[in-house]
């Protein structure tokens, strides 16, 4: 994991809740893959030319999130986003 989700959740390597009946093949023009999976499966995106936060994940961060420090901090990531982009602020993930 590089970019933008690895400096969210400060580490390169995290355990996800991971359970797939479809994944992204490839990824459209202007998505930078964020993180795989063992297998190969894409289970991150980011957009780095956005405007704002674009962070798309392939897991389910809000299951059991009280529990994952990665998914806590994800959410408030996006939370200071939010914050940021209603001060007038874009924020990118």
């Amino acid at each position: 994991m590089t970019g933008g989700l690895a400096r969210i959740v400060g580490a390169t390597t995290i355990v996800v809740n991971s359970s797939h009946g479809q994944a992204i093949d490839r990824p459209a023009d202007g998505l930078a893959v964020e993180a795989l999976a063992e297998d190969g499966t894409i289970e991150a995106v980011s957009f780095p030319t956005a405007p704002g936060f674009v962070l798309g994940l392939q897991w389910h961060p809000e299951w059991r999130f009280a529990e994952n420090p990665a998914s806590l901090a994800i959410f408030g990531a996006f939370g200071e986003a939010c914050r940021a982009y209603q001060q007038g602020v874009r924020k990118a993930a």
